[in-house]
């Protein structure tokens, strides 16, 4: 089984992959780390470097080996990820893909600095323009997101919370 946990940065998919994984006696992995072990380099050089064409190429590439895996596995993909490459028909038919959604308020307020620095289309913004950037690719990403069969409200409540509510998806499905 493969669980495929989608959504904004900063909306909690690794902090929760983790713990579902845990749970579930899964492999966690990170979609950016595999990235970063595959290109020898870590993501913002490969965006510097390559440019952003080729990230998405090297992400889909990361993805489809992850999905391969012969062990079962949580899956923390980038949050660009499902938007391309057929990324999310990807995930919809190699595993249960979870929607982890966040308001762009929330996400403004969780993210901290590190993060930002970390995040080649989130660095160097003003808290307002971060807001209006989130809140604009939010509207774009969506569409994608909203394919999963599996929604979270992942804003508020515990880690351990948001991790029983998608292992109930799990039952569900």
């Amino acid at each position: 089984m493969k669980i495929f946990l989608v959504g904004m940065p900063g909306c909690g998919k690794s902090t929760v992959g983790k713990v579902l994984a845990q749970r579930l006696n899964y492999t966690f992995l990170d979609l950016d780390t595999l990235i970063e072990e595959q290109e020898g380099m870590t993501v913002p050089q490969v965006f510097e470097q390559r440019g952003q064409d080729y990230f998405r190429q090297a992400e889909a590439k990361a993805l489809r080996l992850a999905a391969s895996r012969s062990e079962n596995v949580v899956l923390a993909t980038g949050g660009g990820a499902p938007c391309f490459c057929e990324n999310m028909p990807f995930m919809l038919t190699h595993g249960l893909t979870v929607y982890l959604k966040v308001s762009p308020q929330d996400l403004v307020s969780r993210l901290t600095e590190l993060d930002l620095q970390a995040r080649p289309l989130l660095r160097n913004k003003t808290t307002a323009e971060l807001l209006q950037y989130l809140t604009e690719t939010l509207h774009q990403r969506e569409q994608f997101y909203k394919e999963a069969p599996c929604t979270v409200a992942a804003g508020r409540g515990a880690v351990e919370e948001i991790a029983q509510e998608i292992e109930q998806c799990l039952g569900a499905s």
